[in-house]
């Protein structure tokens, strides 16, 4: 018989995570499936200098082209193999999609901002016409927000924006020279600005230490100063004694008894091929938001929990591309600081379509931009420069601490049906599981959000007193930003939605799916915190309707 437990969890990401935690802590018994390895950060992540690497840090040797964007010589063992664990889109519609495998998954080594959604985005449809409101409100999800803030610590500023609702912070993290002088330049354009909000401490929180500034981030904390699974909420969840973690362990699909109740988990062992079956009272999908989709595609035919035929539409990330680059003259041959320490930045939340009348910028709905200069680890610039020698050296030098950017750090892509995820009728992945086909462009409104931001962001870069060097008008395809989201949406009608406000599926009550999937808009925030919350505010539902015999 299999062995069984309360609840399973697939995932350990940032919502899997929080959900053993928070489900351990009220009591039930749970088994926490990761499908990477496990990871132990002062076993793991160490600093290390470009020099002490074989192809000094900024190289892409061979062995890295089995691995998806993003990885490096110091975090490639974060990142998931795209060799073993392939997918496919048609030819000309491209889709870049990072993920990881590893106990944690990208909390190790995400950019840790931040951000909640307003009801400017929970009920955009109210307000230009577009698309379909969010089930929940921002009253719905506030204390959440605040929950998840309070534990995790957050580094910001109040700013009372509107769009950009203030929470429960500790105090942010200073601007350095660049991020001054843009901040500047906005108040004369009339742009909103505030300190970049991120899940890094700035002072001791929860027993965890504050960031010591090594800019480390994207390649594992070491000291847990930053937000992440490992750090903050699995050693809660493994205190409590009820969480059986099993890494190494890929959950082919979600086992339905005669009932239509899920019953258990499939899963098959990384490295010995064995197919291990678990039972339990509740399931909660908890990975990536494509990864869970994928997961109910392949268990059962058309899909599990899609009586509405709506699982896998309506995928979004956000929009992104190259930013516009240059000096900041007056810092040229300035004193070489350690400016990509702290890893945060300015943050201009957005700015467009505020008012009521909506569309007047010939664009629905809005984006956000974020700027950042000086030294850097790798001064970015230097292999454009004209030159050799010793006067190479030095220009090099006179123009590293002048280095500055403005890029867009997500910009709002509409939702649209005819963007979705299939199960690839071919291809498989290392296991014989079939692997997701991405079907995802971007339309007209897309483009002309991003041609203004890009017109912005020139005028902020000239107004800091900026020389532009590099400004391509180029749009990423979907995927670049990492904000996939959507594809398993949540909703009030069962017709039109998968999964109910709490992130509970309409046909199947005992099977919960956390994460982006359930996102119904994509707004111009990152996702991450609001993927927590609604997290949280699902667990207080599966809790309350445990107490209450529901899934006994």
């Amino acid at each position: 018989m299999p062995q069984k437990f309360d609840v399973i969890i697939v995932g350990s990401g940032a919502c899997g995570g929080w959900a053993a935690m928070a489900l351990t802590q009220s009591g039930f018994k749970v088994a926490l499936l990761e499908a990477g390895s496990h990871i132990e950060p002062y076993r793991d992540f160490h600093h290390q200098w470009p020099y002490q690497l074989p192809f000094r840090g900024s190289g892409q040797p061979g062995f890295l082209r089995r691995y998806c964007r993003g990885a490096t010589e110091y975090n490639y063992r974060l990142m998931i193999d795209d060799v073993e664990n392939p997918y496919t889109t048609p030819h000309d519609k491209p889709f870049s999609w990072s993920r990881s495998r590893v106990l944690g998954g990208r909390t190790l080594h995400w950019s840790r901002a931040c951000d909640r959604l307003s009801d400017l985005e929970f009920k955009a449809a109210s307000r230009d016409g577009y698309g379909d409101n969010w089930p929940i409100s921002y009253t719905d999800i506030a204390p959440y927000y605040d929950r998840v803030e309070r534990f995790i610590g957050v580094s910001a500023a109040r700013a009372n924006f509107l769009q950009f609702p203030d929470g429960v912070f500790l105090p942010p993290m200073p601007l350095n020279c660049a991020e001054t002088m843009f901040a500047s330049a906005a108040g004369r354009l009339g742009l909103p600005a505030t300190p970049r909000r991120v899940a890094q401490l700035t002072h001791m929180w929860n027993n965890r230490p504050p960031c010591h500034y090594c800019g480390n981030c994207v390649n594992g904390c070491d000291v847990g100063a930053m937000f992440s699974t490992v750090s903050t909420t699995l050693p809660p969840a493994l205190k409590t004694g009820n969480v059986t973690l099993l890494c190494d362990s890929i959950v082919s699909h979600v086992l339905v008894n005669r009932e239509n109740r899920a019953c258990g988990v499939r899963y098959i062992e990384r490295y010995t091929n064995r197919t291990i079956e678990l039972a339990a009272n509740v399931v909660v999908l908890a990975g990536s938001s494509l990864e869970n989709t994928r997961l109910l595609l392949n268990s059962a035919k058309g899909g599990l929990a899609n009586s509405s035929g709506i699982l896998g539409h309506y995928l979004m990330d956000q929009i992104g591309g190259a930013a516009v680059s240059g000096f900041l003259p007056v810092l040229k041959g300035a004193a070489i600081r350690n400016d990509d320490g702290k890893s945060s930045g300015l943050y201009f939340p957005n700015f467009t379509n505020i008012a009521p009348q909506t569309g007047s910028r010939g664009f629905i709905r809005g984006y956000a931009m974020s700027a950042t200069g000086g030294a850097a680890q790798f001064p970015a610039f230097a292999p454009d420069l004209p030159g050799f020698g010793s006067s190479y050296k030095k220009q090099v030098k006179t123009l590293y601490p002048a280095f500055a950017r403005v890029w867009l750090s997500g910009g709002e892509m509409l939702s649209r049906k005819e963007n979705f995820v299939a199960l690839d009728p071919e291809v498989r992945d290392k296991w014989g599981i079939p692997v997701l086909k991405i079907t995802c462009s971007h339309c007209d409104n897309d483009r002309k959000l991003y041609a203004d931001f890009f017109t912005r962001a020139q005028e902020l870069f000239r107004a800091a007193g900026g020389e532009i060097v590099d400004a391509k008008p180029y749009l990423s395809p979907p995927g670049s930003l990492i904000h996939e989201v959507g594809t398993c949406r949540m909703g009030e009608d069962p017709k039109t939605s998968v999964l109910n406000s709490f992130c509970q599926t309409h046909d199947v009550p005992n099977l919960f799916v956390f994460g982006g999937g359930c996102f119904v808009t994509t707004g111009d925030k990152h996702p991450t915190l609001t993927m927590m919350a609604l997290s949280a505010r699902g667990c207080d539902r599966l809790t309350d309707l445990a107490k209450k015999g529901e899934f006994a």
